[in-house]
């Protein structure tokens, strides 16, 4: 009876270790397709602001624009940062715990300073795109480093869509001279 229950115990224990291996390698594929999406997001972004200052601008929609891309540009890089410091940390708490807390506040500063832009009424999708993530430091490395990647790609995806509005209008106003 006793090696029926530790073959049965050891079987278990082979099926969850190949299931959580099979978990951590779905979010590693995700995060790598989240980052291949964010880099085609960049590149968007990067055309929108090169077109919009290409044009004669107002000051003001020039430092709009500048804002815009390089808010996100640096958002992303320090995303970036953060993910190689969590791969180096390892699943030790007190650090994870700070770099979550710091992902935290680097997406705050970013939904502030693309919210200070009112005129194109996005303050509902932005909010919606780079909403507060819940506890997401008891989570295991790569299900964090999957959230980041997302973070990124939210990022970029509402600077997009500020810098589509600002292009739009630019261009409605050059048509009307």
């Amino acid at each position: 009876m006793k090696n029926i229950l530790l073959i049965i115990l050891i079987l278990n224990f082979t099926s969850c270790n190949q299931l959580t291996k099979e978990v951590e390698n779905s979010f590693s594929t995700m995060g790598i397709k989240l980052d291949s999406l964010n880099n085609i997001e960049e590149k968007k972004i990067e055309k929108l602001f090169n077109e919009i200052n290409s044009k004669r601008i107002k000051k003001y929609d020039g430092e709009n624009s500048a804002m815009i891309y390089y808010s996100a540009i640096k958002h992303n890089r320090i995303v970036d940062s953060l993910i190689d410091k969590l791969k180096s940390v390892g699943e030790n708490e007190l650090e994870k715990k700070k770099l979550t807390d710091r992902f935290e506040y680097e997406k705050a500063d970013l939904k502030t300073k693309l919210n200070s832009i009112t005129e194109f009424n996005t303050k509902r999708t932005i909010d919606s795109l780079l909403k507060p993530s819940n506890d997401i430091e008891i989570m295991p490395n790569f299900a964090i480093i999957s959230e980041f990647q997302s973070g990124k790609l939210n990022a970029s995806e509402s600077s997009e869509l500020l810098l589509q509005k600002l292009n739009e209008k630019i261009k409605t106003e050059l048509n009307k001279n």
